[in-house]
């Protein structure tokens, strides 16, 4: 109530006799008043709202004066309030208010701002679009934009539009931006259950009786009556039953009884729609409180027939669950892959060159200049693999045109080995080599420079650290034995100047 007085006060030089038309409101905000909602109180709440959506308080624009848009963005809703000056006071023009998305409901308080300005000025394109007017809202939504390093392309896309108007920003004390923020926080927005609860003379008896088969409420209602200071605070009784009090609101503790629980859960979720636990929780969180309400609300909604008949499927089908063949000795598979760091080095290295042992998962790492031909490549595999390990008998691969052109398939059936390529629809096929490449590039980020030119220079010291790692280690795969990983290490770390 002192909400919406505060709201309609703001408008009070535009309805005639307001102070004797909210007095039956003004006198239920009293501290020594009890709340009784008669006809007077019925007869000023529909007065009041009668006033602000018609002439009393709104006016038709006047497009020789400029207008100003005055937003407020609330946790599950926005508010904006589109007027012009007349004399001293502000005459409203028109009302906007929107529940905010789901998707912006874990943003920021800017993000949130700024899509309330978005909202407003697309709103209201007709009256604004081509003129000067004035933004006042309780943030600096944005000066804080510009000092955004990155920004994503859903603020990317609303930046261009907001761009296209010509206002400038005022800034103004949330106490001083009440319809804004009224409309913003209507209760409707915030999924409330209920506004209010009355229980049954049955179902008030329950909770009561069930307090003391609790450990946990049965503890608190003790502190309470020993008139523990802290525990007040927090909790109320109240004619037997146990209120937390939090935020201005009062919620009625539910103690742990399955009956009890599961009566509340099924009203906070079976009759507002089947939404998910989330939902369900912060609808259950507007009247009632216990320990575990998160946890029991999740499995309630897992567990609830109905959405497990009807909701729709969100997951991502599942990948090919058809296994490579696993070879039969070392060297007999291997992956290979040419992984583009995108930065061209001093000495004109741009590319790693990743050959994978697929039963032993030992890797070989190789720098490759840009313009390196397939001449090159042969070489560099037959010296680097080849020379120590032997042919293999299979080489899977993308199609790479370094790896698809007849020069490199003329090799391979020169040596008697079987080239297998991925398809594009089946880029999985390959994934030991993809994830290698995100443990190469993982490490890389460790011991490179700032300006990431020596990272060639790194690849013997990465190559060892991945070869090394636990839980068998590939090189003691490929040989029967441990390397020499911290003498190795010690040294690249020497050279490196690092240690």
């Amino acid at each position: 109530m002192r909400s919406f007085l505060g709201m309609t006060g703001y408008c009070r030089n535009f309805v005639k006799n307001y102070s004797i038309v909210t007095a039956p409101l003004t006198d239920l905000t009293r501290l020594d008043t009890p709340w009784e909602w008669i006809d007077r109180c019925e007869a000023a709440f529909r007065h009041l709202k009668h006033a602000l959506t018609h002439h009393e308080v709104l006016k038709l624009p006047d497009p020789d004066k400029p207008f100003i848009v005055t937003t407020d963005a609330g946790q599950y809703g926005i508010g904006v309030v589109l007027a012009q000056q007349e004399g001293p006071k502000l005459r409203h023009v028109e009302y906007m208010s929107k529940k905010m998305p789901s998707q912006k409901l874990a943003k920021s308080i800017y993000e949130k701002e700024l899509y309330t300005i978005y909202k407003a000025l697309t709103h209201w394109r007709h009256y604004l679009l081509g003129r000067f007017f004035y933004v006042r809202n309780d943030h600096h939504t944005l000066k804080w934009m510009r000092t955004q390093p990155v920004l994503s392309d859903a603020l990317k896309h609303m930046i261009e539009v907001i761009e296209q108007y010509d206002f400038e920003t005022q800034y103004i004390k949330g106490e001083y931006n009440r319809v804004a923020d009224a409309l913003s926080r209507r209760p409707d927005f915030l999924g409330v259950l209920i506004t209010e609860f009355e229980l049954a003379d049955d179902l008030t008896r329950s909770p009561v009786e069930a307090y003391c088969e609790d450990p946990f409420m049965a503890e608190i209602i003790r502190r309470l009556e020993a008139k523990d200071k802290v525990t007040s605070v927090e909790f109320e009784l109240v004619n037997g039953l146990l209120f937390l009090k939090k935020a201005g609101n009062k919620r009625l503790c539910v103690p742990n009884q399955e009956f009890l629980r599961s009566l509340f859960l099924g009203e906070c979720h079976d009759a507002i729609r089947h939404f998910g636990y989330k939902k369900t929780a912060a609808n259950l969180l507007q009247q009632f409180w216990w320990p575990t309400m998160m946890k029991d609300a999740k499995l309630y909604v897992e567990t609830c027939q109905v959405c497990l008949k009807d909701r729709p499927r969100t997951q991502a089908p599942l990948g090919l669950l058809k296994p490579l063949p696993i070879p039969e000795r070392l060297s007999e598979s291997l992956s290979m892959e040419l992984m583009d760091t995108l930065v061209t080095n001093k000495s004109g290295m741009r590319y790693v060159y990743v050959i994978l042992d697929w039963l032993s998962k030992y890797a070989r790492l190789v720098a490759m200049p840009t313009t390196a031909k397939n001449e090159y490549i042969i070489k560099l595999f037959k010296e680097k693999w080849v020379r120590d390990f032997g042919l293999p008998k299979f080489i899977i691969s993308d199609r790479d045109v370094r790896f698809t052109n007849e020069l490199w398939k003329a090799a391979a059936a020169e040596q008697g080995t079987q080239l297998q390529m991925t398809s594009g629809n089946n880029l999985e096929a390959n994934r030991q080599a993809e994830q290698l490449n995100r443990v190469v590039q993982h490490l890389l980020r460790h011991y490179i420079k700032p300006n990431e030119v020596d990272w060639d220079e790194k690849l013997a010291l990465i190559a060892s650290l991945y070869n090394n790692a636990m839980h068998i280690e590939p090189v003691h795969g490929l040989n029967g034995h441990a390397g020499h990983q911290q003498e190795w290490n010690a040294i690249c770390l020497c050279q490196s100047g690092l240690a």
